[in-house]
């Protein structure tokens, strides 16, 4: 008897790759991609290049390996616009009942991908990288512990279970409620965890990056540490306020003293401790409007809706 029952369709996942000059690891990303996940049996995985601008012979080999092989495809900016801007290119873009992402370099192995999986069909919606132990700098080290503890502790939702780092898995619908954000100063595992869903955590260990240099350098990462407050913490602001409520606390004192003074005959002699305070109290003003200019700045480019990113080639548009 011949059964009509057609086999199940295998999950289709697709898998996101930022690419900013990046031409001495694409091979090699690919050759391992290739070999862990492409030829899986139980996964239809595509592979999706974003080129963020790059400068160099990038997106000439991004072709190269789509017109090889149909499961790898690519986009290229019309410029540099960020990491972050280009994940977000691939949300836009990405098919599939999930999407992972998975940096160039390889730092973050293409393996866990695969567990990241196990999670998922186990029920979680988001699934995080979370690294184990990274052959990095010690600098690096410190500051990422730094931007995770605060972050955590000020700026993400309770409960939520993110790490540090865009390497993660998120769902279907995970991913449509990304491509309702339009914020242009964005931190994709910031946008992330701030919709919920259930999430779940793989350890993993980072390695060495296996060629070329990382553009993720210290000012990128004070800048996105930056940019996850000023987008998901009222901190800063209640911190300022705070600041000046104490501030003006200290100087009714410090009138006090000085009617005091003048009331007993003993003025305040000199204008050291005046001009301390003048200083003082300057600086503070300077650092209030200062904040307050960031929020306008902030609104004022959101206001004016324009596109977060350009697309100028694709490799379909070649094939």
């Amino acid at each position: 008897m011949i059964s009509n029952s057609a086999p199940p369709r295998r999950p289709r996942i697709t898998v996101l790759t930022p690419v900013y000059n990046e031409e001495q690891t694409l091979q090699r990303y690919a050759a391992e991609v290739t070999r862990v996940l492409l030829n899986h049996p139980d996964y239809d995985f595509t592979v999706l290049f974003i080129d963020d601008g790059s400068r160099e012979r990038s997106w000439e080999i991004i072709k190269e390996l789509c017109r090889a092989d149909s499961r790898f495809k690519g986009i290229r900016l019309s410029r540099n616009f960020g990491s972050h801007t280009a994940l977000s290119a691939g949300f836009d873009r990405a098919e599939g009942d999930a999407v992972c992402t998975l940096a160039c370099d390889l730092q973050d192995p293409a393996l866990v991908i695969l567990e990241f999986l196990e999670k998922w069909r186990q029920g979680a919606k988001i699934v995080w990288g979370k690294r184990r132990a990274r052959k990095d700098s010690l600098w690096r080290v410190l500051c990422g512990n730094l931007f995770f503890f605060a972050i955590k502790r000020f700026a993400m939702p309770k409960g939520s279970q993110f790490t540090t780092g865009s390497f993660l898995l998120a769902d279907k619908a995970v991913v449509e409620c990304v491509r309702q954000f339009k914020e242009h100063n964005r931190t994709i595992f910031a946008l992330v965890a701030w919709t919920g869903f259930d999430q779940a955590v793989v350890e993993y260990e980072r390695v060495e990056r296996m060629a070329g240099k990382s553009g993720w350098t210290f000012g990128k990462m004070l800048k996105s540490m930056y940019d996850t407050f000023i987008g998901f913490s009222m901190t800063p602001v209640k911190l300022v306020t705070r600041l000046g409520i104490s501030v003006s606390f200290l100087n009714m004192i410090f009138i006090c003293y000085l009617l005091y003074a003048w009331f007993t005959g003993n003025p305040l002699a000199g204008w050291t401790s005046v001009m301390a305070t003048v200083t003082l109290f300057f600086g503070l003003q300077f650092l209030i409007m200062g904040m307050v200019g960031e929020y306008l700045s902030r609104i004022y480019i959101e206001s004016m809706r324009r596109p977060l990113y350009f697309v100028s080639e694709t490799t379909e548009s070649h094939d």
